[in-house]
């Protein structure tokens, strides 16, 4: 856990989450466990920076190296939060938090994330459901052609 202090110390970062399929077994390693991999699967990485990095490019290389170093066993992949819609940024924080530099700042962040989450599968539920009352009541004709190749 040291070296994840340090990265986020490193590149201004406010929160750091695994996520995915391997979430737990990545944890599991940090904490000093020997294990392995599932295979054909990567360890999913979350980052919340506490200001966007003016060379995100830059930022995302060096970054990747370094996380990559951390998990050594595992194959990677590093997403930004900032760049992440509600929805998606739910299914983040519904994973294992392994750094918060301000715990009080973690908890309203994810409120506030939970909140924005869930108005907008509210909207999202409410939209399919118009489009598909306007379908019956014929506002919209699909025609379907199948491929003849």
């Amino acid at each position: 856990m040291k070296l994840i202090n340090e990265i986020a110390e490193k590149y201004k970062i406010s929160l750091i989450y695994l996520f995915g399929s391997q979430a737990e077994l990545g944890e599991r390693y940090l904490h000093g466990e020997d294990i392995k991999p599932e295979p054909y699967s990567d360890l999913d990485i979350a980052v919340l920076f506490e200001e966007i990095p003016e060379n995100i490019i830059k930022t995302y290389g060096e970054l990747y190296r370094d996380l990559c170093f951390v998990f050594e066993p595992f194959e990677i992949d590093l997403v930004f939060m900032h760049e992440q819609d509600s929805l998606f940024q739910y299914e983040i924080i519904k994973g294992v938090r392994i750094y918060a530099k301000d715990e009080d700042f973690a908890d309203e962040y994810e409120e506030l994330v939970m909140k924005k989450a869930s108005d907008l599968s509210f909207k999202q539920k409410e939209f399919i459901k118009d489009v598909l009352e306007a379908i019956e009541d014929g506002y919209f004709q699909f025609e379907y052609k199948a491929n003849k190749e």
